[in-house]
């Protein structure tokens, strides 16, 4: 993915965007999204370092103690920055395709996941309207994928090559569907739905958010718990 525009990461507040016309700086969808309890993450690191130790046991005995820790800590964050170097690719040959263009091949991990990409674009057909958008509510920002024309309704879609689709993705969409403007501070247009599609090695999966509506409330609510957090706390 490109940078997104007008970001900016604040100290031990995340990543923010410089609001086009009030020149505040709001935070993004995802920053506001890390309120929420993900129960899936512990599970995972832990099933990363138990895999590494596994894989690295002859050698770990050559190791001295404070060695072997640090090999096995890191394991989780090795792991994430491959899905995400993974992930950053999927996106820019999804980018480029949307663009008209015929990206070279894709090497690595991401080469697996080419087949899904394509059947998704052969199947669903989407006509592009805005690519890899900045947008605005009042106190908050984020990029989106896609919007494009799908069976002649405007559609906002959201790219993850995950090994599911987690039920924040819904609450990401729909505040994107929910912004305002754009970084030059013209007005957008409410998308009729929103879809993440899931590229994976097995095939691209895709979901409907259900009610943006009622999504968008649920996003307000995280972005409230955000600033409790992080702008007014609860003591004095």
């Amino acid at each position: 993915m490109t940078t997104p525009a007008l970001a900016q990461n604040v100290k031990g507040k995340g990543r923010h965007y410089q609001h086009p016309t009030t020149g505040e700086l709001v935070p993004s969808v995802t920053n506001v999204l890390n309120v929420l309890n993900k129960p899936a993450l512990p599970r995972w690191a832990a099933k990363v370092v138990a895999e590494q130790a596994v894989a690295m046991r002859d050698s770990l005995t050559k190791l001295d103690e404070a060695e072997a820790i640090d090999m096995l800590k890191g394991a989780p964050w090795r792991s994430s920055t491959r899905a995400a170097d993974r992930g950053t690719t999927i996106h820019a040959y999804l980018e480029a395709r949307m663009q008209g263009l015929d990206p070279h091949g894709i090497s690595g991990e991401a080469a697996r996941f080419r087949r899904a990409a394509d059947a998704f674009l052969e199947e669903w057909n989407p006509h592009p309207v805005h690519i890899e958008m900045t947008v605005f509510g009042p106190d908050y920002a984020g990029t989106g994928d896609l919007w494009a024309k799908v069976d002649g309704r405007l559609a906002i879609l959201d790219y993850k090559t995950s090994k599911a689709i987690y039920p924040e993705a819904a609450l990401q969409l729909a505040a994107l569907a929910g912004a305002t403007i754009d970084a030059d501070g013209n007005p957008t247009v409410k998308p009729d739905e929103a879809w993440v599609i899931r590229i994976g090695e097995d095939g691209y999966e895709a979901k409907q958010v259900a009610d943006l509506d009622y999504n968008y409330e649920a996003f307000r609510a995280c972005l409230q718990a955000w600033k409790w957090m992080n702008e007014g706390g609860p003591y004095t």
